[in-house]
């Protein structure tokens, strides 16, 4: 008998660590390879391990709910070494050697400033201590050096620090007054009122009875979700427009269509990729939308990568289309039904869910009229779809029953305004009540 490590998987380029989820099998337990074994979580995606080789667990080195980092050995598995041929563990996905998993990655295109940073902000990737690309990204928002960034004391696993740590940071920075660039001497200022009023003490603690209350804790997934709202609630400065749209050409053309198009395609015809199409077509009109901000600049994506939300049993998660103005209606329709199935089964890579320009989540499918989203970061504009439903609507001097659906467009108000977006939106529109069947 053989053993070998199993170690924390690199799970994207960007990935530097990965929390247990679940140990989907114990000690002495038998596996056999590609076999799931555990659920991993990182800043971007859960996702199931499969087992590197057929053995039998001998140790496992990481509890759940531990996060290490890449190359971290969180399995010992007991294998026959005559089955790897020469007597060694065969290396796959989930055992990359420690020194290859951690090696920095290049940074994504899209993720480029349009032109240098100055010094005094720009947050580099190395420094004496790991800093996840949250904290590095709130470090850049903030004009944070990484000088300024070491000193800034860590509560996270070995010093590290935490969204938590940076943000009271910042908030502590911020109440403090600049330091003027060349000190000059002066007289002791005299006792003055302080400009800012004293911190309000804290609000005392609900106390409930034993018997009312459950505490549920936030699961990883929810932790993530609720600092990513959060963060975009203080980053973007949200305004919204809404409009109808008259759905009836599509809802007519799906109808006649749906049972073919999944005979000769293998995939159905949902109402998403209509939608996809409208706004892909859009924002080569109004490029504004496809952008996000980084510092003082301005980034205008060339490319166009549409998110659409995926609702899960216990949160939500964005995979991306990637090249979506490169697909037709019918590339579209497999990309979205491809991506929501493997979401839900948890079967997503990480650069799956990296990239996005832009985002769509549909409310209709709960039959919610319409919705006010929050801006995915670093993306500046989302598309919210409420349900479908049929309308009596004046059209010249009559009325007719139309199939007619909100739709709602939440933006970033530091380059949009409202202008701009309503006539993105109205665009959207338009695109989606001139659909023709035969294109």
């Amino acid at each position: 008998m053989a053993q070998i490590d199993m170690v924390m998987p690199q799970m994207g380029e960007s990935i530097a660590e990965g929390t247990i989820l679940k140990w989907l099998k114990s000690v002495g337990d038998k596996i056999e390879r590609d076999e799931t074994i555990l659920e991993i979580s990182t800043d971007k995606v859960d996702s199931e391990i499969p087992a590197p080789a057929t053995g039998v667990i001998a140790k496992i080195l990481v509890e759940e709910g531990k996060t290490v980092g890449v190359g971290t050995p969180i399995a010992v598995i007991e294998t026959d070494a005559a089955a790897s041929g020469n007597g060694k563990a065969e290396k796959t996905e989930a055992q990359k050697p420690a020194e290859q998993a951690v090696a920095p990655a290049p940074a994504a295109p899209e993720a480029k400033p349009a032109a240098p940073a100055e010094s005094g902000g720009e947050v580099a990737r190395e420094g004496k201590r790991f800093y996840s690309p949250l904290v590095r990204e709130i470090a850049k928002q903030e004009n944070i050096s990484m000088a300024e960034l070491e000193a800034v004391p860590g509560t996270g696993e070995n010093g590290r620090v935490t969204k938590k740590d940076i943000l009271a940071y910042v908030e502590q920075r911020q109440g403090k007054p600049a330091a003027p660039a060349k000190p000059t001497p002066a007289p002791a200022p005299v006792a003055a009122p302080t400009s800012t009023a004293p911190a309000a003490p804290p609000a005392a603690p609900v106390v409930y009875a034993q018997d009312r209350v459950e505490i549920v804790p936030m699961d990883n997934m929810r932790r993530r979700i609720a600092e990513h709202m959060v963060m975009s609630k203080q980053t973007s400065p949200h305004v919204y427009s809404v409009s109808m749209c008259d759905m009836t050409k599509i809802v007519n053309y799906r109808e006649r269509a749906k049972n073919k198009f999944e005979q000769n395609e293998g995939t159905k015809l949902t109402y998403t990729p209509f939608f996809i199409d409208a706004v892909v077509r859009a924002i080569k009109d109004f490029p504004l939308i496809n952008s996000s901000i980084e510092g003082s600049n301005v980034l205008v994506k060339k490319f166009i990568n549409i998110g659409i939300a995926v609702a899960l049993e216990n949160g939500l998660i964005v995979p991306v289309i990637k090249s979506a103005d490169a697909l037709n209606l019918v590339g579209l329709a497999r990309a979205t039904n491809d991506l929501a199935n493997r979401a839900r089964s948890k079967q997503l890579k990480p650069d799956e869910v990296q990239g996005g320009t832009f985002s769509i989540t549909n409310m209709g499918s709960f039959g919610n009229l319409f919705g006010i989203p929050v801006i995915n970061q670093p993306q500046v504009a989302i598309l919210g779809i409420g349900a479908i439903r049929k309308t009596p609507v004046v059209i010249g001097e009559g009325i007719a029953i139309r199939d007619m659906v909100y739709l709602s467009l939440s933006y970033d108000h530091r380059i949009i305004d409202g202008a701009y977006g309503g006539q993105f939106l109205q665009r959207v529109v338009e695109n989606l009540e001139a659909f023709e069947s035969g294109k």
